[in-house]
């Protein structure tokens, strides 16, 4: 049998939320929004989790895709793939032509 090291496993967004929360001081709840925080926060916990790829937003026909990618040609890879998908579920087909993808809305 292999030997697996075991992951340690990621905390969800509301658990990682209530504790960042937790740790803040009263006059922080007092002077921000809760809503706001989370917003705020949200941003931060989605880029710092992914520290070493880079976010690419597309728009691809009808689709406004974002993809997290290493670079701009596995970016526009991973957004073709997502358009497939996108299309495939309402039932269009691909375009003869292939998916125009323009960068950076």
């Amino acid at each position: 049998m292999l030997d697996r090291t075991s992951r340690t496993a990621k905390p969800n967004f509301e658990t990682a939320f209530r504790k960042w929360w937790q740790a803040q001081g009263p006059n922080f709840e007092n002077r921000v929004n809760i809503s706001l925080a989370k917003k705020l926060f949200r941003a931060g916990y989605a880029s710092g989790r992914r520290a070493d790829t880079d976010r690419y937003i597309f728009a691809v026909g009808r689709f406004r895709i974002t993809v997290w990618a290493d670079g701009l040609l596995d970016a526009k890879r991973k957004a073709t793939a997502e358009a497939d998908l996108r299309a495939a579920k309402r039932g269009w087909k691909r375009t003869k032509t292939g998916w125009v993808l323009k960068e950076g809305l």
